[in-house]
């Protein structure tokens, strides 16, 4: 739990050091649910798939146990308030049972709301103006396959050669930033000697591990 505290206060120091943005999560699951009546298994599934969903995609930006724990204590109205959309694919449906694909959409905004609320300790990025880029800069575009880990490290490695991240976007796993131009080589260095991949691509420089 120490160790989840300090990496949580590395990141939300790096989200605010670089300007973050609201996310948006996109999770998908299958359910396939029976009950009294169609209509109770669909209610039931929705309810189901709901909850997976959210706990799936939030918990690497948060303590999973202080996550589960809101979960369990939130009623569906509650969750339904921070998916801003979702979507039905395969839609089957008897007197008695409801399967389908369904996708959630949840708003990073209201997220990070509901977890405050239950005092689940998280770095989910609050809305920001967008971030106006310097001039002479050269976009960078993350995978981070760990977000609070990565993310950190990243920051680290920004600190090490003394320059500035200005963070555009943040998606799911993905986040671009850019770098100042006469800062790029001495980063991408950086980048490479601490295990990072690093690939020219048409409008920067693409980096994963």
């Amino acid at each position: 739990m120490r160790m989840n505290k300090i990496l949580c206060a590395v990141v939300l120091g790096a989200l605010v050091f670089g300007a973050a943005v609201a996310i948006e999560l996109t999770g998908s699951t299958t359910v396939n649910v029976t009950s009294d009546t169609a209509a109770a298994a669909k209610s039931k599934a929705f309810s189901s798939a709901q909850r997976e969903v959210i706990a799936r995609e939030l918990r690497n930006y948060a303590v999973p146990e202080q996550l589960e724990e809101a979960i369990k204590n939130s009623s569906d109205e509650e969750l339904l308030n921070i998916i801003s959309s979702s979507s039905v694919d395969g839609e089957r449906v008897s007197d008695t049972t409801y399967s389908a694909n369904v996708s959630f959409v949840i708003d990073g905004d209201a997220a990070r709301s509901w977890m405050e609320k239950y005092s689940v300790q998280n770095w989910l990025p609050t809305s920001a103006p967008a971030v106006v880029m310097p001039e002479n800069s050269v976009m960078m575009y993350a995978t981070l396959l760990q977000p609070m880990a990565d993310w950190a490290a990243l920051n680290a490695v920004a600190r090490a050669v003394s320059i500035d991240i200005a963070t555009t976007k943040m998606v799911g796993n993905n986040v671009v930033f850019g770098v100042p131009d006469k800062d790029a080589a001495k980063f991408i260095s950086g980048l490479r000697m601490d295990g990072w991949n690093v690939s020219r691509v048409d409008s920067g420089y693409k980096i994963w591990k």
